[in-house]
């Protein structure tokens, strides 16, 4: 399904869903419920950027337990850490580019939290 959105608060929209979404899935979720019913292109985004930042959540979350509860190979958890960082700043930067030219973003993964009528 191709759409395309015009300049406007839509795709700014958007793009703070997806700039918010390196952090967990919360502000998406919040954006996705606020803007539900009024806009598809925010809406889609908004819920694309919450399953990726549920992802986000689940590395972070995991990465940490390695780190703290692992003996011997916590160091590998910092790694992890360090580019679960590098890896979110990147793509949410690259989807934010991608909405604020009036494209659908994707992500090479997500947790499906929020149903997105693909």
């Amino acid at each position: 399904m191709a759409y395309m959105a015009t300049d406007g608060p839509d795709t700014t929209v958007a793009g703070v869903a997806h700039l918010s979404a390196m952090t967990g899935p919360v502000v998406p979720v919040l954006i996705w419920l606020a803007r539900r019913k009024d806009d598809d292109y925010s809406t889609r985004e908004a819920a694309n950027a919450a399953n990726y930042g549920m992802a986000v959540l689940v590395a972070a979350v995991l990465a940490t337990l390695v780190r703290l509860y692992v003996p011997l190979l916590g160091f590998l958890g910092t790694l992890a850490q360090l580019a679960l960082l590098v890896v979110a700043v990147f793509y949410s930067v690259q989807a934010y580019r991608s909405v604020h030219r009036g494209m659908p973003a994707s992500y090479p993964f997500k947790i499906k939290v929020v149903k997105t009528h693909d």
